[in-house]
């Protein structure tokens, strides 16, 4: 007789992770009113330091999200090191963690990375569309010649909230005047 109710919440435990789980499912397949996406960025491929330049982005978004500003920085392929030190690897098996997970971001962000910092410019145009773009004017300064890369992600105000963007890549090659 006592099987009954562990059966009863046993059920309702699999309907609770059931609720749980089409809730999440829905967000990924239909993303939240005004969310942003960015899905290339298009600037010159050889760019010279001290030009100013319109940098392109093509974006997605679910209705219109009030676009503030895009961010930059500048990086290199290659970090300053051959591969992250044997401690790293090591702190990731201790914690638990996933192989990769902090020793990518401390390669890709810390000390030992090679990038510009980040700087941010207001947007000069935005047309909403599918895809939609907008364009900005950034002026290329103390730019290494070992970067090989821009980075960018765009902040926005969606329903009454900053938020931030996915950030994408684009290839480049830096040419410093003689």
């Amino acid at each position: 007789m006592r099987v009954r109710p562990s059966l009863a919440l046993a059920l309702i435990a699999g309907i609770a992770l059931l609720l749980v789980s089409s809730c999440t499912l829905m967000q990924i397949l239909y993303p939240p009113t005004g969310e942003l996406r960015l899905l290339r960025v298009q600037m010159p491929q050889i760019t010279e330091e001290d030009l100013p330049y319109d940098i392109g982005v093509t974006f997605e978004s679910d209705g219109q999200p009030t676009i503030k500003r895009a961010c930059f920085r500048w990086l290199s392929e290659r970090s300053s090191f051959s591969s992250p030190p044997l401690y790293c690897y090591a702190t990731e098996a201790q914690d638990n963690q996933p192989i990769g997970s902090v020793c990518a971001r401390w390669t890709a962000e810390g000390p030992y990375a090679q990038s510009s910092p980040v700087f941010c410019s207001n947007v000069e145009s935005v047309e909403y569309g599918s895809p939609g773009r907008f364009v900005v004017k950034i002026q290329t300064r103390n730019v290494a010649k070992s970067y090989s890369k821009v980075e960018c992600y765009a902040e926005y105000v969606s329903n009454g909230e900053l938020k931030q963007s996915n950030k994408i890549r684009a290839q480049i090659m830096i040419e410093r005047p003689e």
